[in-house]
């Protein structure tokens, strides 16, 4: 491509839109040279990226309410119909400072958040208790509920095999973002593998223990974009969610859970409370042809806990921010990780247009579940602290955190419904969503 300068020695920068929507700026190239440009591969689009502060800075946790994705394309004239509510059970390393807990919920890449709620409650346990939360990308079956499943015994294969029979036990022994996935992935389309299966064999039958079976998994997915599932329809390629089957006592297989779902993200837990299994299983096969990475498989078995103490805990402030970009890192089976230390204060991103939530204070728009929105885009933050509970754990007795999240997020991507704008806004048009959005939601951001 010959680009005609009149007379200038450089151009100050070419912004390039690639064919699969990647947005890419180059900048003071010199005339009368070739450039040979080659393109970044990037993230465009997920949700919004969760950290919490360990005590001495922001951790990388996973993202948050890619489940509340809107506008996804499934097929032309459909789209996903959004669940905007999302739990998610923080590592044990955040802390407090001073009696507060912080969190940062960011936009790294090129999509709008709106958050309508943020809340953190405290779960204490009696001595030889786990938590776990009913959480997932639910297809078919029952929604989650986002509950704690509270458990004391759980069960870990005793053999685990890939589709090429190797054994993958020690894989899925302990969630260390070592997992099994894929075997050979579509080079074609984004998260797209060839159909492909993982076995496991317990020590004794599923059935047999103190509580309800539930299927706990670490891991992560790998997502599609809209344009990438158009482009697989096209082709008649397939996204085949994960199915779950059981072996009985004679050695049949029997599909349970047809499509039943997936680990919503990046590297998280998820849980599937289990339907009735044939009498004495003791082997369960995980298919999908999703381009999944599954780090840890156990089964638990919840019970009630009538001695766990709840601790709603306050929000002290919640502070709308441009921090800038967090540096993203992928490693081994495109696990991926967020610096928050090293940071960019631009990147290649475009603001969908639209009104946007002024910096400063947000508490009022993020304290209710009231569909008044906090609106932030890429390179925004929004920052969050809780205080503490003030009793101190009998001895013994272990703390878990657990963010509970109530909002929606809409990326650009070329076959995203209203992937260019902010309007139409999400949820309902309520008295508060009037009133709040007049005083905060008056910051206009278009383009670059």
């Amino acid at each position: 491509m010959t680009i005609g300068m009149a007379g200038s020695p450089r151009a100050d920068f070419v912004a390039i839109t690639w064919s699969d929507g990647v947005f890419q700026t180059e900048l003071a190239l010199d005339a009368g040279q070739l450039h040979r440009i080659t393109e970044t591969q990037r993230q465009l689009s997920s949700c919004p990226v969760l950290f919490a502060w360990d005590g001495t800075g922001f951790r990388f946790v996973t993202d948050l309410l890619g489940v509340g994705g809107i506008g996804f394309f499934e097929r032309p004239g459909v789209y996903s119909a959004p669940f905007p509510r999302e739990n998610v059970l923080l590592p044990d390393a955040v802390a407090p400072t001073e009696g507060t807990y912080r969190l940062k919920l960011a936009e790294p890449m090129e999509e709008v958040t709106y958050l309508d709620r943020a809340a953190v409650v405290a779960y204490d346990l009696p001595p030889g208790w786990r938590m776990a939360l009913d959480e997932r990308k639910a297809i078919n079956g029952p929604e989650p509920t986002g509950a704690p499943v509270f458990y004391r015994e759980e069960q870990l294969a005793v053999l685990a095999e890939n589709a090429a029979g190797e054994n993958v036990t020690a894989l899925l022994a302990s969630a260390d973002r070592k997992a099994v996935g894929p075997a050979q992935v579509d080079p074609r389309f984004i998260g797209l593998a060839r159909p492909y299966a993982v076995t496991l064999t317990f020590g004794r039958p599923i059935d047999r223990g103190r509580g309800r079976p539930v299927l706990l998994i670490d891991g992560w997915v790998e997502y599609p974009y809209a344009q990438t599932v158009f482009a697989a329809w096209q082709a008649g390629a397939m996204y085949e969610p994960p199915t779950l089957e059981a072996r009985d006592q004679q050695g049949r297989w029997h599909e349970v859970a047809r499509e039943f779902g997936y680990p919503a993200g990046m590297p998280r837990q998820m849980a599937f409370p289990l339907p009735p299994l044939p009498p004495g299983t003791t082997a369960l096969r995980l298919r999908t042809s999703q381009e999944i990475y599954w780090d840890r498989i156990a089964i638990v078995y919840a019970e009630t806990l009538p001695d766990a103490r709840r601790h709603d805990l306050p929000l002290r402030r919640a502070q709308l921010d441009a921090g800038g970009f967090a540096t993203r890192t992928t490693g081994p089976q495109r696990a991926p990780r967020y610096d928050d230390r090293v940071r960019a204060p631009l990147a290649d991103t475009r603001h969908p247009r639209g009104w946007y939530t002024e910096f400063g204070k947000v508490d009022p728009l993020v304290a209710d579940a009231d569909d008044a929105v906090a609106i932030f885009g890429p390179g925004e933050e929004v920052t969050l602290e809780f205080g503490a509970p003030a009793a101190a754990l009998p001895q013994g007795w272990t703390r878990r955190l657990v963010l509970e999240a109530r909002g929606w997020c809409k990326d650009m991507d070329l076959y995203t419904q209203d992937g260019e704008t902010i309007d139409p806004l999400p949820g309902r048009a309520t008295e508060a969503r009037t009133r709040l959005h007049r005083l905060f939601n008056t910051r206009y951001a278009s383009g670059f």
